[in-house]
């Protein structure tokens, strides 16, 4: 898909990153990001993905709460389906994200369950800090879940905004097939980023063997 005058201008910035380019404009174009969130986190991400150009679309029957108003939608949203505020608001923000039938990759708010290809990309937190576990299509699909399940939801507020730029930039990375395959990052106020230790799952354990003495 090549890339139109209109796209060039308004991704202009994207296109000028090393790791981007053109190529990798038309790549996050062409994917998707299904949405299951409500909260600053979430929406912040679907926010920043449909200014990069990703097609957003909301799954589940999630349904807006106070804490939801925010990047994306307003207080008149409250209590709507989030899948229906999305298809209203993402074609207003930028029409190249319309896309109610966006596949290819999931966003989501834990707890969640999680389906579909990849890049799956988890906002989470344990009460302290803020948190991303994210898998690509190589990743291991045992170790994400046994990690993501022991972790609770993501903090609202400013640390919850913050962690939604985090998650849609691992999410576009994901997509150009950037990183790691699989991992997770704390985001510990004010700003700072440290490694999460991700669980892994019993046969990944198996291939990893015994730690050395």
């Amino acid at each position: 898909m090549a890339l139109r005058e209109d796209q060039i201008l308004r991704y202009s910035r994207q296109i000028l990153l090393r790791e981007v380019g053109g190529r990798g404009q038309e790549a996050l174009l062409a994917g998707g990001a299904r949405v299951d969130a409500t909260g600053a986190s979430g929406l912040t991400a679907a926010a920043y993905l449909v200014g990069g150009g990703t097609p957003v679309a909301g799954v589940g029957s999630l349904t807006m709460g106070p804490w939801s108003p925010g990047f994306l939608v307003s207080a008149a949203d409250v209590g709507q389906p989030v899948a229906s505020a999305l298809a209203r608001e993402v074609p207003a923000l930028n029409p190249d994200a319309a896309n109610p039938q966006a596949s290819g990759g999931m966003l989501a708010e834990l707890p969640s369950a999680w389906s579909g290809d990849a890049p799956w990309v988890a906002l989470c937190g344990d009460g302290a800090r803020a948190g991303v576990v994210f898998r690509g299509p190589e990743g291991c699909v045992w170790c994400f879940g046994e990690t993501v399940r022991h972790l609770g939801s993501p903090p609202d507020g400013a640390l919850g905004g913050a962690l939604g730029a985090l998650g849609a930039v691992v999410f576009q990375r994901l997509r150009l097939g950037l990183g790691p395959a699989l991992g997770g990052r704390w985001l510990v106020p004010p700003g700072n980023l440290e490694e999460m230790e991700l669980r892994l799952c019993s046969r990944c354990t198996a291939r990893q063997g015994p730690a050395s003495p």
